[in-house]
């Protein structure tokens, strides 16, 4: 007789096929959903280097799952650890303030001086272009 894992009841009933062909149970007393002798992958360091390059390729976690044969449960719960093992500030330093203002305010000087450059050479291309259609229509 089948018992679950979980409350030890024999009220036990089959639930279908998991995605390995193995067959599905369900006990009516808890709700527990159970495989009968199941076979747990490890999942290698090589297929974890994939996974984490997939990642950083911006990957949906649906086809990382499908391509390393992995379930999404067990991928959530690996990224989730692998979140938990980075430090808090990502040791970035960054800047107060005072210093983001003053870089900010240089760059936007530099925007502001490219942008004059840019139309005083659009003004004498316009001129230069005007000047030759008088000369055009002038010999006409």
């Amino acid at each position: 007789m089948i018992t679950c894992p979980s409350c030890q009841s024999e009220n036990i009933k089959l639930n279908g096929h998991i995605h390995n062909g193995k067959q599905n149970h369900l006990c009516k007393d808890c709700g527990c959903q159970f495989v009968l002798n199941p076979s747990n992958k490890v999942v290698s360091e090589k297929d974890k280097a994939l996974i984490n390059k997939l990642l950083l390729e911006k990957i949906s976690l649906a086809g990382i799952a499908r391509t390393i044969e992995v379930s999404q449960v067990w991928l959530q719960t690996y990224i989730s650890d692998l979140y938990a093992s980075c430090p808090e500030d990502l040791c970035a330093d960054l800047p107060d303030q005072a210093s983001m203002c003053a870089h900010l305010e240089d760059k936007f000087d530099e925007y502001v001086y490219e942008i004059a450059a840019l139309k005083k050479t659009l003004l004498c291309l316009n001129l230069s272009l005007h000047g030759k259609t008088l000369k055009h229509l002038s010999k006409i």
